[in-house]
C-alpha cells in the first residue's frame, strides 16, 4: 500500500475512533412508535392538582445523519383519541371541544426544524407541534443510549429519551387554567428501529 494511502486510511480510521457516535453509514431512517415506546404527559403546578396521562397510538420516522447531524430529523404523529388518563371522565372530558376536540382534530404532529448535538448522546431537537390546528414551536432535549448502528432490521437500533414543555392555553386549551395549570410536561421513551 503507498505511505499516502496508508496515511489517509490511519488518519479516517483514527477520526472514526474520535467521533461520539461511530458513523457506519451517513443516513439512516428509522422507525419509533407505541409499539415500542411511550408518550406520557403531566399537567399541575402543584401535587394536589398534578395529573398524568398518555397517548396509546402514535408513530414516527427518525432520520439519523451522522456525517451531517442537522441534516437529521424528526416527524410523529400522535392519534388524540388514543389519550388515556386516570379515570373514564377525565379521558371523556379531555376528549371533548374545550380540550384535544379529537372529532375536528383526530391528530397531532411534530415535524423538526432543527437538529443540534448538545453533547456525547445529547441532542436539542427544535420543531412545530401542530394541535387543535395551531402550530407553534416546541423543543425537546433528546438523549439517545444502547446505539447500535449495525442492528439488522426490526432490532433495537437506538434508545430515545425526549423531554419537552408546552403550555396548553398556546392550543386554545383555557379551561381549568387557573385551578390546574398552564404548563404541560411531556415525556417520550422510545426505542427505534430501521
Amino acid at each position: 500500500m503507498p505511505a499516502r494511502l496508508a496515511r489517509r486510511s490511519f488518519l479516517a480510521a483514527a477520526g472514526a475512533g474520535l467521533a461520539p457516535w461511530p458513523a457506519a453509514a451517513a443516513a439512516d431512517q428509522l422507525h419509533i412508535g407505541a409499539a415500542r415506546g411511550t408518550i406520557d404527559f403531566a399537567i399541575g403546578d402543584s401535587k394536589i392538582f398534578r395529573t398524568t396521562g398518555s397517548f396509546k397510538d402514535w408513530h414516527g420516522t427518525v432520520r439519523v445523519n451522522d456525517v451531517d447531524v442537522p441534516k437529521s430529523s424528526v416527524d410523529v404523529v400522535v392519534k388524540t383519541g388514543s389519550i388515556l388518563m386516570i379515570d373514564d371522565d377525565q379521558t371523556a372530558m379531555l376528549k371533548d371541544g374545550d380540550f384535544f376536540d379529537v372529532d375536528r382534530f383526530p391528530q397531532m404532529t411534530f415535524r423538526s426544524t432543527e437538529v443540534e448535538r448538545t453533547g456525547e448522546q445529547k441532542l436539542k431537537v427544535t420543531g412545530d407541534l401542530t394541535l387543535r390546528g395551531i402550530r407553534k414551536p416546541m423543543v425537546l432535549a433528546v438523549t439517545v443510549s444502547d446505539r447500535v448502528p449495525e442492528a439488522p432490521p426490526g432490532a433495537r437500533y437506538a434508545r430515545f429519551v425526549c423531554k419537552g414543555s408546552l403550555k396548553r392555553s398556546d392550543y386554545g386549551m383555557t379551561k381549568y387554567v387557573d385551578m390546574v395549570g398552564d404548563t404541560v410536561e411531556i415525556a417520550i421513551r422510545t426505542d427505534a428501529w430501521r
